[in-house]
């Protein structure tokens, strides 16, 4: 599955197991969203299909998410994924509240 950018829209992915944001490595699965500014113009659900960290970010990648979302991140994780370049956000709350933060730039660059 691949999500086209348009105009300078992020792709952002959510970490999610339900009804919370785990911490990234006990996700089963991902919220993407596409989000053009201030306001998502189009979202999916992608599920893990291996818990292995390096296949997950492999995942995100093909999705081309240029930032994660998630309570938190093991040492591991961080360092697999600021090598694929991708941005890491911390929050705790839901998905839909997570990008939304993201979105009017309330959330900090990990």
């Amino acid at each position: 599955m691949r999500i086209k950018k348009v105009y300078a829209t992020d792709i952002v992915a959510v970490t999610y197991t339900g009804s919370e944001i785990p911490v990234f490595e006990k996700s089963e699965a991902f919220w993407i969203y596409a989000v053009d500014e201030t306001k998502v113009v189009r979202m999916q659900i992608l599920s893990v299909y291996s818990g292995n960290i390096d296949d997950m970010i492999k995942q995100l990648r093909m999705c081309r998410v240029d930032a994660l979302i998630a309570r938190n991140f093991g040492p591991k994780a961080m360092s697999r994924l600021r090598e694929a370049g991708i941005r890491m956000y911390s929050f705790d709350g839901g998905a839909r509240a997570a990008v939304n933060a993201f979105s009017e730039g309330r959330l900090a660059e990990m």
